[in-house]
């Protein structure tokens, strides 16, 4: 008997201990690349993966031209943020191989490489989020892509039901954030600094929530004893009537995600909660209310949404334009030192250098406990 799960071809590192229990559930794996041997062994074995093509080299491009890439429906990347993943994406794009391209993490966290892949992906209007139909004549002849990053924050349904929310508080006029770490997020890795990629998922969440911000201020620091030492960026990101103050901080041994929003008619809570290992979201306005509970992580939702846009033939450009986007704002809140920077200003925010450089600690700004 046939299956009607949609085909992918799946290239993938320890990222693949994430995904591939959730990808088997709803997809087919026609293909699967992985370098680690034992890795991929384990993968088959687990999950009887016995009818799927695997590699025999670890020469990943021979691997993809000898695919039969019309009998695959997607090119799931479950990648660390390397250089591995950059070499796989251009060449993918450049060849126009695939159509529909999934990455579990960023390729890269130089900025002007990402601008140059959403270049390559010949969209209509690639910086709007705006979501398309896929004609025929756009994915045989344009050879148009969809290229989708998972993004553990903006892939969660709770964050969706807040911003839906926000009109019930009324004028809002402030917001706190404190993060020690980002639920349903292993680290990267491939990423060096660690604050700086939190930075850049705050960012993305805040600019999904409100509109662009104006102006940015923070200062990195660190806190320090015998057993650790803990990073920490803290600021706020100004708009035209409200202001977001946030702490972020990593090897913390805490695990903390809070996100208030305040208004006129009281506030919204969305919280980690440790005890059912999901994101709650409470609102306190004119009355009490129970908190909510979002039991499905942001793996499974943004495999859900990649689905339906299969089923669909819709695609956009809104994940790719929200981490562009957020690694400049970013990039402007690691330079500020204290001081406000404008984000109109482009040439004061945008790294002359990959962002994996920038260093993690400020020595001008040091507590010993």
């Amino acid at each position: 008997m046939s299956s009607n799960k949609p085909s992918i071809c799946l290239i993938c590192d320890k990222e693949g201990l994430i995904w591939v229990p959730i990808l088997v559930e709803k997809w087919k794996i026609k293909y699967l690349f992985c370098s680690d041997e034992k890795l991929k062994n384990y993968f088959v074995d687990t999950f009887g993966l016995y009818g799927t093509n695997t590699n025999t080299s670890n020469n990943v491009l021979k691997y993809l031209e000898e695919l039969n890439d019309g009998s695959i429906d997607l090119l799931f990347l479950a990648l660390s943020t390397n250089k591995f993943h950059e070499l796989i994406l251009e060449y993918v794009i450049n060849k126009k191989r695939f159509f529909y391209i999934f990455s579990s993490n960023l390729p890269t966290m130089n900025v002007q490489k990402l601008e140059k892949f959403r270049t390559l992906l010949n969209n209509f209007n690639a910086n709007t989020d705006i979501i398309y139909d896929v004609k025929k004549e756009f994915k045989d002849m344009n050879k148009q892509f969809y290229w989708n990053i998972f993004n553990p924050l903006l892939n969660e349904r709770v964050f969706y039901s807040l911003k839906n929310a926000l009109n019930e508080l009324g004028h809002t006029y402030a917001v706190q954030i404190e993060s020690t770490f980002i639920p349903f997020s292993l680290e990267n890795a491939g990423i060096e600094n660690i604050l700086f990629y939190r930075a850049i998922l705050i960012i993305s969440l805040i600019q999904f929530l409100f509109e662009e911000p104006k102006t940015v201020l923070a200062k990195c620091y660190y806190i320090k004893n015998e057993q650790v030492t803990i990073n920490c960026l803290s600021g706020n990101v100004l708009f035209d009537s409200l202001n977001c103050y946030f702490n972020l901080s990593v090897h913390n041994i805490s695990k903390i995600f809070s996100l208030k929003v305040y208004g006129e008619n009281g506030f919204i809570d969305v919280s980690y909660d440790k005890e059912h290992s999901c994101f709650q979201m409470q609102r306190c306005l004119n009355h009490y209310e129970y908190p909510n509970l979002f039991v499905e992580d942001s793996h499974r939702n943004a495999l859900n949404e990649l689905k339906y846009f299969l089923d669909e033939q819709l695609y956009t450009n809104k994940y790719v334009n929200s981490y562009i986007n957020a690694m400049n704002g970013a990039t402007c809140l690691w330079k500020s030192d204290g001081e406000n920077i404008p984000l109109k200003e482009k040439e004061n925010c945008n790294p002359s250098k990959n962002s994996n450089d920038v260093k993690a600690e400020s020595p001008k700004k040091c507590v010993v406990t």
